[in-house]
Protein backbone atom coordinates (compact mmCIF):
# COMPACT_ATOMS: atom_id res chain seq x y z
CA UNK A 1 0.00 0.00 0.00
CA UNK A 2 1.40 3.70 -0.88
CA UNK A 3 0.13 6.93 1.49
CA UNK A 4 0.42 10.24 0.57
CA UNK A 5 0.38 12.14 3.34
CA UNK A 6 0.55 15.87 3.36
CA UNK A 7 -0.75 18.22 7.00
CA UNK A 8 -1.48 22.04 7.59
CA UNK A 9 -2.24 23.49 4.45
CA UNK A 10 -3.97 26.17 6.33
CA UNK A 11 -6.03 27.43 3.76
CA UNK A 12 -7.24 31.30 3.89
CA UNK A 13 -4.24 32.53 5.81
CA UNK A 14 -3.63 36.13 5.17
CA UNK A 15 -0.22 38.42 5.98
CA UNK A 16 0.78 41.20 4.79
CA UNK A 17 -0.79 44.12 2.89
CA UNK A 18 -0.41 43.13 -0.94
CA UNK A 19 -3.26 41.74 -3.10
CA UNK A 20 -3.33 40.15 -6.27
CA UNK A 21 -5.08 42.26 -9.01
CA UNK A 22 -8.33 40.67 -8.43
CA UNK A 23 -8.37 42.02 -5.14
CA UNK A 24 -7.35 38.90 -2.87
CA UNK A 25 -4.65 38.63 -0.05
CA UNK A 26 -1.90 37.60 -2.27
CA UNK A 27 -0.39 35.60 0.67
CA UNK A 28 -3.84 33.65 0.63
CA UNK A 29 -3.48 33.27 -3.43
CA UNK A 30 -0.24 31.73 -2.78
CA UNK A 31 -1.29 29.16 0.16
CA UNK A 32 -3.89 28.23 -2.23
CA UNK A 33 -1.51 27.70 -5.02
CA UNK A 34 0.90 25.80 -3.33
CA UNK A 35 -2.39 23.43 -2.27
CA UNK A 36 -3.14 22.75 -6.05
CA UNK A 37 0.49 22.14 -6.59
CA UNK A 38 0.81 19.54 -3.72
CA UNK A 39 -2.36 17.81 -4.91
CA UNK A 40 -1.16 17.59 -8.75
CA UNK A 41 2.36 15.89 -7.81
CA UNK A 42 0.38 13.14 -5.49
CA UNK A 43 -1.79 12.66 -8.15
CA UNK A 44 1.33 11.65 -10.20
CA UNK A 45 2.28 9.04 -8.31
CA UNK A 46 -1.55 7.52 -8.31
CA UNK A 47 -0.92 6.83 -3.95
CA UNK A 48 -3.94 4.36 -2.86
CA UNK A 49 -4.44 6.23 0.31
CA UNK A 50 -3.92 10.31 0.62
CA UNK A 51 -4.16 11.64 4.32
CA UNK A 52 -4.25 14.89 5.18
CA UNK A 53 -3.75 15.12 9.35
CA UNK A 54 -5.39 18.48 9.79
CA UNK A 55 -5.65 22.37 10.04
CA UNK A 56 -7.20 21.99 6.02
CA UNK A 57 -7.89 25.88 6.87
CA UNK A 58 -6.18 28.28 9.01
CA UNK A 59 -9.61 29.38 10.03
CA UNK A 60 -13.46 27.91 11.09
CA UNK A 61 -14.66 30.74 9.11
CA UNK A 62 -12.13 31.35 5.66
CA UNK A 63 -13.20 33.36 2.65
CA UNK A 64 -15.98 31.95 0.76
CA UNK A 65 -13.40 31.95 -2.43
CA UNK A 66 -11.41 30.02 -0.27
CA UNK A 67 -13.66 27.33 0.21
CA UNK A 68 -15.04 27.11 -2.77
CA UNK A 69 -11.70 26.65 -4.26
CA UNK A 70 -10.61 23.86 -2.02
CA UNK A 71 -13.48 22.20 -2.81
CA UNK A 72 -13.33 22.48 -6.69
CA UNK A 73 -9.67 21.47 -6.25
CA UNK A 74 -10.57 18.32 -4.09
CA UNK A 75 -13.35 17.17 -6.37
CA UNK A 76 -11.26 17.52 -9.30
CA UNK A 77 -8.33 15.38 -7.47
CA UNK A 78 -10.66 12.76 -6.44
CA UNK A 79 -12.17 12.78 -10.15
CA UNK A 80 -8.55 12.30 -11.37
CA UNK A 81 -7.61 9.78 -9.54
CA UNK A 82 -11.20 7.46 -9.40
CA UNK A 83 -12.16 8.34 -6.23
CA UNK A 84 -9.88 6.28 -4.20
CA UNK A 85 -9.25 7.37 -0.71
CA UNK A 86 -9.21 9.77 1.18
CA UNK A 87 -8.77 10.58 4.81
CA UNK A 88 -9.24 14.07 6.38
CA UNK A 89 -9.81 15.00 9.86
CA UNK A 90 -10.25 18.57 11.70
CA UNK A 91 -7.26 20.28 13.40
CA UNK A 92 -7.10 22.60 16.20
CA UNK A 93 -7.35 25.50 13.38
CA UNK A 94 -10.52 24.46 11.57
CA UNK A 95 -12.18 22.94 14.38
CA UNK A 96 -14.93 25.22 16.25
CA UNK A 97 -14.88 25.56 19.93
CA UNK A 98 -18.24 23.97 20.59
CA UNK A 99 -19.28 21.00 18.77
CA UNK A 100 -22.53 23.01 17.93
CA UNK A 101 -21.37 25.03 15.91
CA UNK A 102 -20.99 22.47 13.54
CA UNK A 103 -17.72 22.28 11.16
CA UNK A 104 -17.50 23.48 7.41
CA UNK A 105 -14.72 20.16 7.01
CA UNK A 106 -17.91 18.15 6.64
CA UNK A 107 -18.95 19.65 3.49
CA UNK A 108 -16.14 17.54 2.12
CA UNK A 109 -17.65 14.58 2.69
CA UNK A 110 -19.88 14.86 0.04
CA UNK A 111 -17.14 13.91 -2.48
CA UNK A 112 -16.71 10.72 -3.35
CA UNK A 113 -14.18 8.69 -1.42
CA UNK A 114 -13.31 11.28 1.17
CA UNK A 115 -14.06 10.12 5.01
CA UNK A 116 -13.69 13.16 7.05
CA UNK A 117 -13.67 13.19 10.73
CA UNK A 118 -13.81 16.21 12.10
CA UNK A 119 -13.94 15.96 16.10
CA UNK A 120 -14.45 12.74 17.54
CA UNK A 121 -11.96 9.54 18.01
CA UNK A 122 -12.93 7.41 15.22
CA UNK A 123 -11.88 3.91 14.37
CA UNK A 124 -13.41 2.02 10.87
CA UNK A 125 -12.12 -0.12 7.88
CA UNK A 126 -11.63 0.27 4.31
CA UNK A 127 -12.37 -2.90 2.62
CA UNK A 128 -10.78 -1.76 -0.37
CA UNK A 129 -7.23 -1.53 0.97
CA UNK A 130 -7.71 -3.82 3.51
CA UNK A 131 -7.56 -1.49 6.14
CA UNK A 132 -8.04 -0.27 9.75
CA UNK A 133 -8.57 3.25 10.03
CA UNK A 134 -8.36 5.08 13.21
CA UNK A 135 -8.22 8.79 13.35
CA UNK A 136 -7.86 11.09 16.56
CA UNK A 137 -8.65 14.79 15.62
CA UNK A 138 -7.22 17.99 17.58
CA UNK A 139 -10.71 17.71 19.74
CA UNK A 140 -10.74 14.29 20.39
CA UNK A 141 -6.97 14.48 21.35
CA UNK A 142 -7.91 17.73 23.87
CA UNK A 143 -10.86 16.15 25.19
CA UNK A 144 -8.73 13.38 26.63
CA UNK A 145 -10.43 9.78 27.20
CA UNK A 146 -9.01 6.75 26.53
CA UNK A 147 -5.88 6.71 24.27
CA UNK A 148 -6.03 2.65 22.85
CA UNK A 149 -4.18 3.64 20.06
CA UNK A 150 -3.20 0.15 18.82
CA UNK A 151 -4.63 -1.50 16.17
CA UNK A 152 -7.57 -4.28 16.61
CA UNK A 153 -8.45 -5.62 13.51
CA UNK A 154 -6.46 -8.49 11.87
CA UNK A 155 -6.60 -6.56 8.45
CA UNK A 156 -2.86 -6.22 6.65
CA UNK A 157 -2.77 -2.43 6.60
CA UNK A 158 -3.50 -0.20 9.75
CA UNK A 159 -2.98 3.55 9.86
CA UNK A 160 -3.37 5.67 12.92
CA UNK A 161 -3.85 10.21 11.95
CA UNK A 162 -3.29 12.21 14.78
CA UNK A 163 -3.73 16.12 14.78
CA UNK A 164 -1.75 17.34 18.11
CA UNK A 165 1.28 18.51 19.56
CA UNK A 166 4.17 15.76 20.32
CA UNK A 167 6.07 16.17 23.55
CA UNK A 168 9.14 14.89 21.39
CA UNK A 169 8.24 18.09 18.82
CA UNK A 170 7.43 20.83 21.08
CA UNK A 171 7.76 19.99 24.68
CA UNK A 172 6.46 22.77 25.85
CA UNK A 173 2.89 22.39 24.29
CA UNK A 174 2.92 18.91 24.31
CA UNK A 175 -0.40 17.05 23.95
CA UNK A 176 0.63 13.14 23.74
CA UNK A 177 4.10 11.21 23.26
CA UNK A 178 5.18 9.70 20.36
CA UNK A 179 5.44 6.61 22.23
CA UNK A 180 1.56 6.59 22.95
CA UNK A 181 0.82 5.87 19.49
CA UNK A 182 2.71 2.39 19.01
CA UNK A 183 3.98 3.17 16.10
CA UNK A 184 5.66 -0.17 15.96
CA UNK A 185 2.01 -1.81 15.49
CA UNK A 186 0.84 0.44 13.03
CA UNK A 187 1.47 0.14 9.18
CA UNK A 188 2.08 4.31 9.25
CA UNK A 189 1.36 6.55 11.49
CA UNK A 190 0.85 10.18 9.93
CA UNK A 191 0.85 13.27 11.87
CA UNK A 192 -0.35 16.90 11.89
CA UNK A 193 -0.07 20.29 13.88
CA UNK A 194 3.58 20.67 13.98
CA UNK A 195 4.77 23.07 10.91
CA UNK A 196 8.82 21.67 10.67
CA UNK A 197 9.09 17.97 9.30
CA UNK A 198 10.15 15.51 12.07
CA UNK A 199 10.58 11.58 11.62
CA UNK A 200 9.60 9.27 14.26
CA UNK A 201 11.30 5.86 12.96
CA UNK A 202 10.55 5.18 9.41
CA UNK A 203 6.83 4.93 9.14
CA UNK A 204 5.98 7.87 11.46
CA UNK A 205 6.00 11.65 10.72
CA UNK A 206 4.83 14.77 10.61
CA UNK A 207 5.35 16.00 7.19
CA UNK A 208 5.31 19.15 8.12
CA UNK A 209 3.22 22.20 6.65
CA UNK A 210 2.59 23.01 2.79
CA UNK A 211 3.48 26.43 3.50
CA UNK A 212 5.27 29.33 5.64
CA UNK A 213 1.99 30.12 7.59
CA UNK A 214 3.01 29.91 11.38
CA UNK A 215 3.43 32.83 13.81
CA UNK A 216 7.17 32.71 13.34
CA UNK A 217 8.34 31.52 9.65
CA UNK A 218 11.67 32.48 10.12
CA UNK A 219 12.58 29.46 12.28
CA UNK A 220 10.87 27.07 9.55
CA UNK A 221 13.83 28.47 6.43
CA UNK A 222 16.17 25.97 6.65
CA UNK A 223 14.54 23.35 5.03
CA UNK A 224 11.84 23.02 2.28
CA UNK A 225 7.97 22.55 2.66
CA UNK A 226 6.59 19.18 1.04
CA UNK A 227 4.26 16.21 2.24
CA UNK A 228 5.36 12.85 2.72
CA UNK A 229 5.03 9.76 0.95
CA UNK A 230 5.40 5.78 2.05
CA UNK A 231 5.61 2.64 0.64
CA UNK A 232 3.85 -0.24 3.03
CA UNK A 233 5.33 -2.71 1.12
CA UNK A 234 9.31 -1.57 1.39
CA UNK A 235 8.71 0.28 4.30
CA UNK A 236 10.32 3.25 2.96
CA UNK A 237 9.24 6.92 4.18
CA UNK A 238 10.46 9.70 1.93
CA UNK A 239 9.75 13.70 2.25
CA UNK A 240 8.96 15.04 -1.07
CA UNK A 241 9.25 19.03 -1.58
CA UNK A 242 7.42 21.54 -3.09
CA UNK A 243 7.96 24.85 -4.36
CA UNK A 244 6.63 27.59 -2.55
CA UNK A 245 7.28 31.56 -2.63
CA UNK A 246 10.77 32.14 -1.50
CA UNK A 247 11.29 32.97 1.89
CA UNK A 248 14.45 34.33 3.37
CA UNK A 249 16.28 34.54 6.88
CA UNK A 250 18.90 36.78 6.05
CA UNK A 251 22.86 36.86 7.98
CA UNK A 252 22.28 39.08 10.72
CA UNK A 253 24.39 42.33 10.69
CA UNK A 254 26.02 43.28 13.79
CA UNK A 255 25.70 46.98 14.18
CA UNK A 256 27.62 47.18 17.15
CA UNK A 257 30.25 49.84 16.28
CA UNK A 258 28.36 50.71 13.03
CA UNK A 259 26.59 54.12 11.97
CA UNK A 260 23.02 54.56 10.89
CA UNK A 261 24.25 55.20 7.69
CA UNK A 262 26.58 52.03 7.40
CA UNK A 263 23.54 50.15 8.59
CA UNK A 264 21.54 50.97 5.78
CA UNK A 265 24.26 50.21 3.45
CA UNK A 266 24.73 46.98 5.06
CA UNK A 267 21.06 46.12 4.80
CA UNK A 268 20.74 47.40 1.17
CA UNK A 269 24.28 45.67 -0.21
CA UNK A 270 22.35 42.00 1.76
CA UNK A 271 19.27 42.52 -0.28
CA UNK A 272 20.63 40.65 -3.62
CA UNK A 273 17.85 38.69 -4.31
CA UNK A 274 15.81 38.59 -7.70
CA UNK A 275 13.34 41.46 -7.57
CA UNK A 276 10.83 39.34 -9.78
CA UNK A 277 10.51 36.78 -7.02
CA UNK A 278 9.17 39.23 -4.78
CA UNK A 279 10.04 37.06 -1.51
CA UNK A 280 9.41 37.40 1.99
CA UNK A 281 12.74 38.65 3.77
CA UNK A 282 13.70 39.13 7.57
CA UNK A 283 16.99 41.31 8.05
CA UNK A 284 18.10 40.92 11.61
CA UNK A 285 20.35 43.96 12.59
CA UNK A 286 21.84 43.54 16.10
CA UNK A 287 23.07 45.59 18.80
CA UNK A 288 21.95 49.01 18.18
CA UNK A 289 22.76 51.87 19.94
CA UNK A 290 19.23 53.55 20.62
CA UNK A 291 20.31 56.82 19.37
CA UNK A 292 21.63 55.48 15.73
CA UNK A 293 18.06 53.94 14.96
CA UNK A 294 16.55 57.57 13.48
CA UNK A 295 19.81 58.08 11.44
CA UNK A 296 18.83 54.72 9.34
CA UNK A 297 17.65 55.80 5.82
CA UNK A 298 14.06 54.63 5.43
CA UNK A 299 13.81 55.88 1.94
CA UNK A 300 16.43 53.65 1.38
CA UNK A 301 14.73 50.69 3.13
CA UNK A 302 11.60 51.82 1.18
CA UNK A 303 12.96 50.72 -1.61
CA UNK A 304 14.14 47.48 -1.10
CA UNK A 305 10.74 46.99 0.51
CA UNK A 306 9.33 47.71 -2.83
CA UNK A 307 11.24 44.63 -3.90
CA UNK A 308 9.77 42.44 -2.00
CA UNK A 309 6.24 40.73 -1.31
CA UNK A 310 7.47 41.72 2.25
CA UNK A 311 10.75 43.20 4.03
CA UNK A 312 10.74 43.32 7.99
CA UNK A 313 13.92 45.23 8.58
CA UNK A 314 14.59 43.80 12.75
CA UNK A 315 16.59 46.03 14.36
CA UNK A 316 17.40 44.45 18.16
CA UNK A 317 18.35 48.13 20.11
CA UNK A 318 21.73 47.75 22.26
CA UNK A 319 21.13 50.50 25.41
CA UNK A 320 23.37 52.53 26.97
CA UNK A 321 25.12 50.56 29.01
CA UNK A 322 24.34 47.03 28.02
CA UNK A 323 26.79 44.48 26.41
CA UNK A 324 26.47 43.45 22.82
CA UNK A 325 24.55 40.51 22.40
CA UNK A 326 25.98 37.34 20.55
CA UNK A 327 24.94 36.90 16.60
CA UNK A 328 21.59 34.93 16.49
CA UNK A 329 20.21 35.94 20.26
CA UNK A 330 17.80 38.30 21.29
CA UNK A 331 14.03 38.18 21.37
CA UNK A 332 12.14 39.89 18.15
CA UNK A 333 8.55 41.88 18.81
CA UNK A 334 6.91 39.48 16.19
CA UNK A 335 7.85 36.20 18.03
CA UNK A 336 7.35 37.73 21.47
CA UNK A 337 3.52 39.15 20.15
CA UNK A 338 3.04 35.74 18.16
CA UNK A 339 3.63 33.75 21.64
CA UNK A 340 1.83 36.35 23.41
CA UNK A 341 -1.77 35.72 21.50
CA UNK A 342 -1.15 32.56 21.01
CA UNK A 343 -2.17 32.16 24.64
CA UNK A 344 -4.11 35.22 25.63
CA UNK A 345 -8.14 34.55 26.67
CA UNK A 346 -10.14 36.06 23.99
CA UNK A 347 -13.49 36.85 23.44
CA UNK A 348 -15.78 34.40 21.83
CA UNK A 349 -16.46 36.52 19.36
CA UNK A 350 -12.81 37.60 18.32
CA UNK A 351 -10.90 35.43 16.22
CA UNK A 352 -7.43 34.67 17.18
CA UNK A 353 -6.31 35.13 13.85
CA UNK A 354 -7.41 38.41 13.20
CA UNK A 355 -5.71 39.77 16.53
CA UNK A 356 -2.23 37.86 15.70
CA UNK A 357 -2.24 39.33 12.03
CA UNK A 358 -3.21 43.01 12.82
CA UNK A 359 -1.06 43.53 15.71
CA UNK A 360 1.90 42.27 13.48
CA UNK A 361 1.26 44.73 10.55
CA UNK A 362 1.55 47.39 13.10
CA UNK A 363 4.49 46.56 14.44
CA UNK A 364 6.31 46.48 10.88
CA UNK A 365 4.56 49.24 9.68
CA UNK A 366 5.98 51.02 12.82
CA UNK A 367 9.55 49.70 12.46
CA UNK A 368 9.96 51.17 9.16
CA UNK A 369 7.44 54.35 8.61
CA UNK A 370 8.63 56.90 10.99
CA UNK A 371 10.87 59.74 9.12
CA UNK A 372 14.37 59.68 10.44
CA UNK A 373 15.07 63.50 9.59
Amino acid sequence: MTIAHLSDTHLGYRAYSRTTPEGMNQREADVLETFRRTLAAIGEREPDLVVHSGDLFHMVRPSNHTITSAYVALLRFQEARRYRPFVLIGGNHDTPRTAESGNLLELFASIDGMRVVPDRAVRESIDALDLELMCVPSRALRDGGERDWTPHASRRNSVLVVHGMAAQALPEHAEFDVAETRADRWSYVALGDYHMRQSYGPNCCYPGSTDFTSTNIWEETLEPKGWAWFDSNLGMLEFVPIATRTVLDLPPIDASSKTGGEITEAAVRAANWDSGALPIVRQKVLNVHADVRRHIDARAIRDVQARALHYQLDLRTLHTGEAAAPAGEGASLEGEWGRHVAHAELPAEVRRERVQTSGLELLRRAEIEADPA
